[in-house]
C-alpha cells in the first residue's frame, strides 16, 4: 500500500472520529431555537473551523445550512491530493451535480428559479460541467432538456431518449429523470470499480456500492407505489439496474407490506441489518449507516473506507438539517431523536 494509500486511510477516520455522537444529537435535539442548534454546532470538532466566523444569534437557517454543506464539501476536497487519477473526488462532484440538476429541473417545472439559484452553492457551481444557474433559469422543460442535452451525464441511450421527447412535449417526469441519471452514475462507478480495483478490494468496493443501491431502490419502489399512483411495471422500470441481494419481485413484494417491522426482519434475514424501523426511508439509511460504518471501522481499502465517509458525512448533514426541522417547528427531544438515521 502506498504512501498515499495510508494517509487516505488515517484521514478517512480521524474526519469519522470527529463526527457527531449520539449524545450530541441528543443536545441539539434539546435545543428550542435554531441559533440554539448553531451555537453547539459551533462548540464541535466537526463543526467549529466552518462556523468560526459565524454569529448564532444572526444567521438564517438556509446559510446555516449551506455553511454545513460547504465544510462537507470541504472536505471531499481536502482528498483530492491523495488522488492522482481524480477517481475519487470525480464520483462526488458527479453526485452533488446529480443532486443539483434534479433541483434545478424542480425549480424549472415548479416556477420556482429564482429560489433555486439564490440558494445553489457556488462550490458546486465551481466545478460543475452543468452550467446550472442556465439551466435554473431556462424559460421552460424544452429549453432545460436542450440545455442538459449538452452534459456529459446525460449521454446513455435512456436519458437521450428521455430529453429528446422532454424537449419535444415540454414535459418530464422527475422521477424517472432521478432514476435514469442514478443509473448513469451507478454504472460508470461499478464500470470504474472492475477497471480499476482487483481481488478482495474490488469485491469489497462493489458490495458496499450494491448495498446502497439494494437500499436505493427499496425507497424508490416503495415511494412511488405508495404516493405516484404509477404501475407495479412502471415502478420496476425506474430501479437501478445492479443489486446486491434484492431481485425486483422481492422489492415489490416488500412495497406491498404496510408493516414496516415486517420489511426490517426480512431485510435482516437478507444480512441488511438496520436500527430505526419509523418509517421505510430511515430503515433503508439507518441499514445503510451501519453498514458504511462498518467498512469504516474494519476495511483496509482506501477506496472502500473514503466512500463510506462520504455517505456517512452525507447521513449526518440528512440529521443535522432534520434537527434544525424539528427545532424550527418545536418537536419534542424526543420527537426529533425518532427521526434521525441511527
Amino acid at each position: 500500500m502506498s504512501f498515499s494509500s495510508n494517509a487516505v486511510l488515517a484521514k478517512s477516520r480521524a474526519v469519522y472520529g470527529r463526527r457527531l455522537t449520539h449524545d450530541d444529537y441528543a443536545k441539539l435535539a434539546s435545543m428550542t431555537s435554531v441559533p440554539d442548534v448553531c451555537e453547539y454546532l459551533k462548540q464541535t470538532p466537526r463543526y467549529e473551523k466552518a462556523l468560526s466566523d459565524i454569529n448564532p444569534r444572526m444567521i438564517h437557517r438556509g446559510r446555516l445550512e449551506a455553511r454545513l454543506r460547504r465544510a462537507m464539501y470541504n472536505v471531499f476536497e481536502s482528498f483530492h491530493i491523495f488522488d492522482s487519477k481524480n477517481s475519487y473526488f470525480r464520483f462526488i462532484v458527479a453526485r452533488l451535480e446529480i443532486e443539483q440538476m434534479i433541483s434545478a429541473v424542480s425549480a424549472v417545472i415548479s416556477k420556482s428559479s429564482d429560489y433555486y439559484i439564490a440558494a445553489l452553492p457556488a462550490f458546486i457551481n465551481e466545478h460543475s460541467e452543468v452550467d446550472l444557474p442556465a439551466l435554473a433559469s431556462a424559460e421552460s422543460v424544452s429549453e432545460a432538456a436542450k440545455i442538459l442535452a449538452k452534459s456529459q451525464y446525460c449521454s446513455g441511450k435512456k436519458l437521450r431518449k428521455m430529453l429528446r421527447e422532454a424537449e419535444a412535449t415540454g414535459k418530464l417526469s422527475i422521477p424517472e429523470f432521478e432514476s435514469a441519471l442514478y443509473s448513469e452514475y451507478y454504472f460508470d462507478l461499478l464500470e470504474d470499480i472492475e477497471k480499476e480495483y482487483h481481488g478482495r478490494e474490488k469485491k469489497e468496493f462493489k458490495t458496499v456500492v450494491l448495498k446502497t443501491i439494494d437500499m436505493e431502490n427499496v425507497v424508490s419502489f416503495c415511494r412511488e407505489a405508495r404516493f405516484s399512483g404509477i404501475s407495479a411495471q412502471e415502478c420496476r422500470e425506474m430501479l437501478v439496474p445492479f443489486k446486491y441481494r434484492l431481485s425486483a419481485d422481492e422489492i415489490e413484494e416488500l412495497a406491498k407490506e404496510k408493516d414496516v417491522e415486517k420489511i426490517a426482519r426480512y431485510l435482516d434475514k437478507k444480512g441488511c441489518h438496520g436500527g430505526n424501523s419509523m418509517n421505510i426511508e430511515l430503515l433503508t439509511d439507518s441499514i445503510n449507516l451501519k453498514s458504511l460504518e462498518k467498512a469504516m471501522r474494519l476495511s483496509r481499502s482506501p477506496a472502500v473506507v473514503y466512500f463510506a465517509l462520504t455517505q456517512c458525512l452525507s447521513i449526518e448533514l440528512k440529521n443535522i438539517r432534520t434537527l434544525i426541522e424539528g427545532v424550527r417547528y418545536g418537536l419534542s427531544g424526543e420527537e426529533i431523536m425518532k427521526m434521525l438515521v441511527q
